[in-house]
């Protein structure tokens, strides 16, 4: 079925196109969201008529794009992986983690299928991530794997916060030994 487009859908396409879907995808999710309408020969001419508009948002979108590409260059984010000996992760740092990345520390939406990681990240240190923000419209999203803390660096802190408990309760003790004694 032949159908435009009222707004960008993803994985479909954007605003003002038209394109064949399936029937039912058009009667049980397009339609019901006001996201299509059937290529009828009026919705056509409707969509002539309303095609500079059409232009003139997805020039801004465009522009709107492009200036999160460039405040993008700015950032850096980090992905902190369980490591094995030396520089190692134990896995790959994955499209999913990058995307949870963006979202939690930049406030940065992004799909995981957006994302280009040209090889997998295995190692710790700094990768270069492509990442599709608009049509065509591509950034550069620097990306710095480091470990997560070990076991063995927490000991350390949890050994001196242990001598630490075991004086206050003794402190505790004198008090109430101090207390006891003018009564």
């Amino acid at each position: 079925m032949k159908v435009i487009l009222l707004d960008d859908v993803a994985r479909v396409g954007h605003e003002g196109e038209v394109l064949e879907v399936a029937n039912g995808y058009f009667r049980n999710y397009l339609e019901p969201r006001n996201l299509a309408v059937r290529a009828t020969k009026g919705a056509l001419k409707e969509l002539e008529a309303r095609g500079r508009a059409i232009e003139g948002r997805d020039e801004e979108k465009r522009e709107q794009a492009q200036e999160l590409v460039e405040s993008l260059r700015e950032h850096k984010l980090v992905i902190r992986a369980s490591t094995g000996e030396g520089t190692k992760l134990h896995g790959s740092v994955t499209a999913q983690q990058i995307a949870q990345a963006a979202r939690e520390q930049i406030n940065l939406e992004l799909d995981r299928r957006d994302l280009d990681i040209p090889e997998a990240i295995r190692e710790t240190g700094d990768y270069l991530v492509s990442a599709r923000v608009y049509k065509d419209v591509t950034a550069q999203l620097a990306v710095s794997v480091i470990p997560i803390d070990t076991e063995e660096e927490k000991k350390p802190v949890a050994e001196d916060a242990a001598p630490e408990a075991v004086q206050e309760p003794e402190a505790d003790a004198e008090q109430e030994a101090d207390s006891e004694e003018p009564e």
